[in-house]
């Protein structure tokens, strides 16, 4: 299963980072990317750029997740009536 896991840090020199949290769910060889940090500015929500920012830190999802939460959607729907308020005799 390929995980990836987002953790920010600080470049302490030019080939070590130190992480603001550890991580203990993968081991062996990783791959690392690096990019500055974003400084977030207060009163953005709604904003276009903190709508994509929060894409950007959804979960990554399997195809079984995304199966399970449609089948829960599925569940939970109720049932609709076909008749309307107007379609009754005498209403």
């Amino acid at each position: 299963m390929n995980r990836t896991i987002v953790v920010s840090g600080r470049l302490s020199d030019s080939r070590h980072v130190e992480l603001d949290e550890p991580v203990t769910e993968i081991e062996g060889p990783v791959e690392v990317v690096l990019r500055p940090a974003k400084q977030k500015p207060t009163g953005t929500a709604g904003r276009p750029v903190a709508v994509l920012d929060a894409m950007r830190a959804l979960p990554n999802l399997e195809a079984g997740d995304v199966d399970e939460l449609e089948r829960m959607i599925e569940e939970g729907k109720l049932p609709t009536a076909s008749e309307g308020l107007f379609d009754r005799e005498g209403a």
